[in-house]
């Protein structure tokens, strides 16, 4: 049986109770204001909002019909007017505008059933109430849709949040494969097959690590500047172009920033490979500033023939946000007849 169908089954006897019992006067007057309370609770449970309709349409045709008395045992009011609050306070957050409106309808006019049948003229003291009740639909809904504004901020972060995961994985994933694989195609067309090897091999273990990375929360190596002199050693041996690295002594960065710079230099050393095959030398410079870091990569010889690739990824762009994210800059243009790429990173305060 479906959840709907179930609810039917469970609304249809309550509102034949709640309309049965509008003849009822004295203590039995009790009657209309359980089967209030239960068929809004009813309502407040369901997914759907037609049985919230249901409610507030039943509560409407109470108000004209019911002729019980408005004194005291009048205990319906009180069980179901916080019924109906508290869902329009689940409806202002979830529900759609028309289950609202009738919701908040039904708030507002509930006292009128303490004194349309009053004998005298009670209209100000109806307006009085009406007024009162109304001011509390007011301030529920306004609850109900600042819960709203709540979970849609939260949906919007938790979006931004995955939105940033994917980027940085796809970073990572072009930063680090793109560089063994441009190495493989390399010491491929030298044949050099020790070299192909292991450039495949640091590949996969890159790929796996991404790989494990969308699985769940893993504990994995984060590469930094330390991983530098490694990083400029497999450069050399496995292309035409000599690399030289100069850093006396390994900056003190945040990981972020550590992070930060490997992926510079693992860019900066593709793009050689891939645009300026013809380099003959290229030097990483790592300094510190003062308040920061320096890190520079100059190649020479940017003319000449290109490795064809079709496509590309986040390259400098992706790289030029991944700097910003921790508070750096880069910039990348020519030097005489080479390249240049600067980066400045800030260092752990």
């Amino acid at each position: 049986m479906t959840r709907p169908l179930k609810l039917l089954l469970v609304v249809l006897p309550v509102g034949l109770l709640w309309l049965c019992a509008l003849p009822l006067t004295g203590p039995a007057g009790i009657v209309p204001g359980a089967a209030a309370g239960a068929a809004v609770t009813v309502a407040a449970l369901a997914r759907t909002p037609w049985p919230a309709m249901l409610a507030a349409a039943g509560s409407l045709l109470t108000d004209a019909l019911y002729t019980g008395p408005p004194q005291p045992p009048a205990l319906w009011a009180p069980v179901e007017f916080v019924a109906l609050t508290v869902l329009l306070v689940s409806l202002a957050r979830r529900g759609p505008a028309r289950a609202v409106v009738a919701v908040g309808l039904a708030v507002t006019a509930l006292p009128l059933r303490m004194s349309l049948h009053v004998p005298g003229d009670r209209v100000e003291a109806s307006v009085l109430l009406v007024a009162a009740a109304f001011t509390a639909a007011v301030c529920t809904t306004g609850t109900g849709l600042y819960l709203r504004l709540g979970d849609h901020r939260r949906r919007l972060a938790e979006e931004q949040a995955r939105r940033a995961h994917r980027l940085d994985l796809a970073r990572d994933l072009h930063d680090l494969v793109a560089h063994e694989v441009t190495g493989i195609v390399i010491a491929a067309q030298a044949a050099a097959l020790p070299d192909i090897e292991a450039a495949g091999l640091r590949a996969l273990e890159a790929m796996d690590q991404m790989v494990s990375t969308l699985r769940g929360p893993v504990s994995q190596r984060v590469h930094g500047v330390a991983d530098l002199p490694d990083v400029v050693r497999r450069f050399s041996t496995t292309g035409p172009t000599a690399a030289t690295l100069s850093m006396p002594a390994v900056p003190d960065l945040s990981p972020d920033a550590s992070k930060a710079a490997y992926h510079v230099v693992i860019e900066a050393l593709t793009n050689v490979r891939r645009h300026a095959p013809a380099a003959t030398t290229v030097t990483v410079t790592v300094t510190s500033t003062g308040p920061g870091v320096e890190l520079r990569i100059v190649n020479d010889k940017s003319a000449g023939p290109r490795l064809e690739r079709d496509g590309g990824g986040t390259g400098l762009v992706g790289l030029d946000e991944r700097v910003r994210s921790v508070g750096g800059d880069l910039t990348a243009g020519p030097l005489g007849d080479g390249w240049q790429v600067t980066c400045h990173l800030p260092a752990v305060s």
